[in-house]
């Protein structure tokens, strides 16, 4: 049983990619799993009815991204939770992966992949290595680790790598998150060592939305058909 959780702020188009990416094999995992969206954006409010998906639109910004992603396991109702940033994809075959690293690893507290499939402008651009590679957390060990620090840079690397946790890192040839870079938005993991307000204030002069926005999820290309087989 898995939760897919997602931190969005101020990007709509990218959601509703990273919905569908869900939508496209959740039939399959439809009782034991679910995607939780965190917005923390005041201006704006998202909505989306489905049974499996969960929108919290919060009234304030958290002060970090790492006390976003804090609140954010918080609100996974499952055992495992897997990390899916709003601008990057699940790849076709990411729940069934998924479950087969739960399955063959269930005392492991974070189960991850050897690589992700990189895109670049949304165009495939090779396999790479990243600190989220699909990244998945068990509970137990999130209430372990306990308070998160107060960063919006590097964030994930603690969490993943500097509070005891046993790792299992799989290869089976394929991968499950899509990882992307470009397309003209924001991507902190590129902004290097900031402090919180000056992320923030890069992060805002880029996107700008306000009011209630139906979501749409779909796709803008055939991301999938862009794999190797």
């Amino acid at each position: 049983m898995v939760s897919i959780l997602t931190l969005t702020y101020q990007r709509h188009h990218l959601l509703e990619e990273a919905i569908q990416s869900y939508l496209l094999q959740y039939e399959r995992y439809k009782d034991c799993s679910e995607m939780v969206i965190i917005n923390d954006s005041p201006l704006v409010k998202y909505e989306f009815n489905h049974p499996n998906i969960h929108i919290i639109n919060c009234e304030e910004r958290f002060s970090s991204v790492g006390k976003k992603l804090e609140f954010g396991f918080t609100q996974c109702r499952y055992p495992w939770i897997y990390r899916l940033d709003d601008d990057d994809l699940l790849s076709p075959h990411a729940l069934e992966l998924n479950e087969i690293y739960r399955v063959g690893y269930p005392n492991k507290d974070v189960l991850r992949c050897q690589k992700n499939y990189f895109f670049v402008h949304n165009r495939f651009d090779g396999l790479a290595d990243s600190i989220n590679n699909g990244n998945c957390y068990k509970w137990d060990y999130i209430k372990r680790v306990g308070k998160f620090i107060d960063k919006s840079f590097g964030e994930d690397n603690w969490l993943t790598f500097h509070n005891g946790g046993d790792v299992h890192i799989g290869d089976l040839g394929r991968y499950t998150m899509i990882y992307r870079w470009g397309m003209g938005t924001y991507h902190i993991s590129g902004m290097g060592e900031q402090p919180n307000e000056e992320v923030y204030r890069r992060v805002d002069e880029i996107n700008s939305e306000s009011g209630i926005i139906q979501l749409n999820p779909h796709f803008k290309e055939d991301y999938w058909s862009q794999l190797p087989h």
